[in-house]
């Protein structure tokens, strides 16, 4: 009989994302559940876990309905381990273990002496005994996962539900880990639902499997049926090449599995090269503090995200250690994808908690103003430096080592790739930059951006006659912060396509469209630049220049605009020569003749023109007649 079932249950937030799922989950046996990234494996197991609400159906644990229960009476029979639990301050990991007790202690919350040797016995239990008196924010991110997990065991549950246990554990700990859950259900007959995101260890630890796709739940599967080579390409996605690329050739474990649906397709992300340096930066501390050359390292990238993968290499040299993380692009293959980046690591025990960062080989020198880093320093911009100092300070604190860390970040075969970017036009020599802001690289396949964004525009016109188009985030907060009073008109991102986005507004029959971006994007317009990505071109500063020249300005001026990095910098150039507002008013006349020249007499259409750093610029005549109707309307 089943122990947890599903009866045409539908989760998701506030909207149904999956429907239909019948699954069915046995004492004394592990089911599995797998699927890509972002398809709702944790939504699933939040709302089996009462959680979530749920969007329809009924979610029974041992014949009744998980609604009827309350929260104490489901807390002793269900236990749930997320392993993204926040810290808490001056919290012992024995403290952080005994909260699974509560539900047993009455109101007061006292732990008796059998309460206190249950939680010692799941200490015991996940090996993380010798932990029971340590600080909870003083450990490693695999020692907090088996501190949690000792949590849900002291509730003595009859179901244990576990999002990506294996998050942050190197190869033994994960072996380790599979055990410990193989004994809770085969040995004390708990009911366990697992997701896990590595496909072998999910084959080896499953007794029944569920497949969690976008497109639906499939029933419960044997391993057999879950892991057969069609039914794992139907799931994820699949060329029979990227499946002989995963899982043959004696390699079961993709590097890295998260996907982003873009139109019908989905899509796997990767990791930018600044996770990569902090990858590296914990491989190599991790070396020299503990002895252990280590198996892979994780962390979670400020996007939410947890990366962990096998170095390619992690070494002690002369003065320290260095480890190095091969760059993944996902689907998004760029200059970098396939470089390794190289972290060496010195320690520093005079040095308390400090920790510098330089570039060596392969990374490249600012060396115009305007840019994340000052002039002379090392291309490293500050997220991948903060997520740096973050992964050593982990380290550190794991082990109790309480100075501070030199790095020096390389690139191999940095020089050479970044010849075929634009880091030497906007400033930076020598080599690559370490970039990123989330830590992940989201793909782009651009046919599948073009389905979606007609997709986009053709709802809005269902709405209104009248449309805004931004680029992205920027114009997004732009909007909300200086014109509030337009938000009843549909505004669409449209990525780089302007001009693929202005022919859908005319097929959409819209009357009147404002164009609202950043001038780094939008004054490429002015050239008849219709994408405005930089793969495509970069004649900002050129144009700065050229309409400069127009309205007066000196051989000195325009040789400080070609050569400025950004057009913050252009900015500056021109009010240190008191151009800018002709210029601007220039450059907006000659954004209007493009942008009238591909409406084609469709639909009116204006700009508006804004700087993070200065704030607006000005809009053209047409957007100025257009933003006076709107506001009055």
């Amino acid at each position: 009989m089943s122990y947890c079932e599903t009866q045409a249950l539908a989760i998701g937030y506030g909207a149904p994302l999956l429907r239909d799922i019948a699954l069915h989950a046995e004492r004394g046996k592990i089911l599995a559940l797998i699927g890509p990234n972002g398809a709702g494996k944790s939504t699933l197991l939040k709302t089996l876990a009462a959680q979530l609400p749920t969007q329809g159906g009924a979610v029974l644990l041992d014949g009744q309905n998980l609604a009827a229960y309350t929260p104490n009476a489901r807390a002793r029979k269900l236990a749930l381990m997320l392993p993204h639990t926040a810290r808490t301050e001056l919290t012992t990991c024995f403290d952080v273990a005994a909260a699974g007790r509560y539900p047993y202690t009455g109101r007061l919350g006292v732990l008796s002496a059998a309460d206190k040797q249950q939680v010692r016995a799941a200490l015991e239990l996940v090996q993380a005994a010798p932990l029971a008196d340590r600080d909870f924010t003083k450990i490693s991110d695999g020692q907090r996962q088996r501190v949690l997990l000792a949590r849900a065991v002291c509730q003595q549950p009859e179901i244990l539900l576990l999002d990506e246990p294996t998050s942050f554990l190197d190869a033994k700990g994960k072996a380790e880990l599979m055990a410990i859950l193989q004994t809770l259900a085969h040995g004390k007959n708990v009911a366990i639902i697992v997701t896990l995101h590595e496909l072998e260890l999910a084959q080896k630890l499953a007794d029944a499997v569920v497949c969690v796709a976008p497109s639906g739940v499939s029933g419960v599967l044997t391993p057999q049926e879950a892991f057969a080579e069609q039914n794992i390409r139907r799931l994820f996605d699949l060329t029979a090449e990227q499946y002989a690329m995963l899982f043959k050739n004696g390699d079961t474990k993709p590097k890295f599995e998260h996907y982003i649906r873009s139109g019908q397709k989905l899509l796997r992300c990767g990791y930018t090269t600044g996770t990569c340096a902090a990858l590296g930066a914990a491989g190599a501390a991790r070396l020299l503090l503990t002895g252990h050359v280590p198996e892979s390292v994780g962390l979670r990238t400020p996007k939410g995200i947890v990366v962990e993968v096998a170095p390619q290499f992690c070494r002690p040299t002369a003065d320290g250690a260095e480890c190095a993380i091969v760059k993944d692009g996902g689907d998004d293959i760029d200059a970098t994808t396939g470089l390794p980046v190289v972290a060496a690591v010195t320690l520093l025990p005079d040095a308390p908690r400090t920790v510098t960062i330089d570039g060596g080989a392969g990374v490249g020198r600012v060396t115009k103003p305007g840019l994340d880093q000052p002039v002379g320093a090392a291309a490293i911009n500050h997220v991948p430096r903060q997520m740096i100092t973050e992964a050593l300070l982990r380290e550190a604190d794991a082990v109790g080592y309480g100075g501070g860390f030199a790095v020096t970040v390389s690139i191999k075969g940095g020089a050479a790739a970044a010849k075929r970017t634009f880091n030497p036009h906007i400033g930076v020599e020598g080599g690559l930059s370490v970039l990123g802001t989330s830590g992940i690289v989201e793909p782009m396949s651009q046919q599948a951006l073009l389905d979606t964004l007609q997709i986009e525009i053709h709802q809005a016109a269902l709405k209104s006659r009248r449309l805004i188009l931004a680029p992205g985030n920027y114009g997004l907060d732009y909007l909300a912060a200086h014109m509030p009073e337009l938000a009843r008109i549909p505004v669409v991102k449209i990525s780089n396509f302007v001009g693929e986005a202005l022919d859908m507004v005319a097929t959409e029959h819209f009357a009147e469209v404002l164009l609202v971006g950043h001038v780094g994007k939008l004054v490429k317009l002015a050239g008849g630049i219709m994408n405005t990505h930089s793969k495509q071109a970069d004649c900002r500063t050129e144009l700065f220049c050229a309409h400069a020249a127009l309205c007066g300005a000196d051989a000195a001026t325009c040789r400080a605009l070609m050569d400025a990095a950004t057009t913050d910098a252009c900015l500056e150039i021109l009010d240190a020569a008191n151009l800018r507002e002709p210029v601007v008013a220039s450059l907006l006349d000659a954004i209007q003749t493009h942008i009238d020249r591909r409406a084609a007499e469709a639909f009116r259409v204006g700009a508006v023109l804004f700087s993070n750093q200065a704030g607006p610029l000005g809009q053209t005549k047409t957007a100025d007649t257009l933003l006076k109707t709107w506001k009055g309307a």
